[in-house]
């Protein structure tokens, strides 16, 4: 992995892994976006499709959070091609009353099976761990949401408990640097 810009309030995001680019969102991507979270196959396990102006609202609560904790969900970019290929990041969510930092991933849906929330997840990870200085990272997910349940397994997360978030109840996963290197082993860290 290779930071360009370092999280410091006002600098905006780039990481690039072997195929992406992940980077703030800017309004120019306002149609992309729209294209990701208005579909309802890849919001079946979200809050549902989003039109257009729900869409505003999304990148403008995005921009919101990266001026409050810098960083939320950041646009994923194909290195070879300049498609967009969704969104990821670390967001804060409350569950059970708590609120955690968590990595999150929505990848279009002509590009599922193609290890992008993998290989954008593990970057994450390594971010957060590693810049942002965090004990532990979290992510929720929906018990019946098998496709998000193995890539958080091929990241080296475990689940830790049931929980409720949005009223929903979601599955709690977890990873912190020890558990990391111990699940997954040096290479983990060397293929970013």
């Amino acid at each position: 992995m290779n930071d360009r810009l370092v999280n410091k309030r006002g600098n905006m995001i780039k990481i690039e892994t072997e195929r992406l680019i992940i980077r703030e969102f800017v309004d120019s991507d306002i149609n992309n976006l729209y294209n990701l979270i208005s579909d309802p196959i890849v919001m079946r396990y979200c809050s549902g499709p989003l039109d257009m102006k729900e869409t505003y609202k999304w990148l403008e609560s995005i921009k919101k959070y990266y001026n409050e904790y810098g960083y939320d969900y950041w646009a994923a970019i194909d290195k070879m091609t300049g498609e967009f290929v969704g969104q990821l990041g670390i967001i804060k969510q409350e569950v059970d009353n708590e609120w955690m930092d968590c990595i999150a991933f929505m990848i279009c849906k002509d590009k599922w099976g193609k290890g992008y929330a993998t290989e954008g997840g593990k970057a994450c990870i390594t971010y957060g761990l590693q810049t942002l200085k965090f004990k532990k990272i979290f992510a929720t997910v929906e018990p019946e949401n098998k496709a998000s349940k193995s890539v958080l397994e091929k990241l080296g997360m475990r689940y830790e408990r049931d929980g409720a978030c949005f009223n929903t109840t979601i599955n709690l996963y977890s990873i912190n640097e020890s558990s990391r290197f111990a699940r997954l082993g040096k290479r983990y860290s060397d293929s970013l």
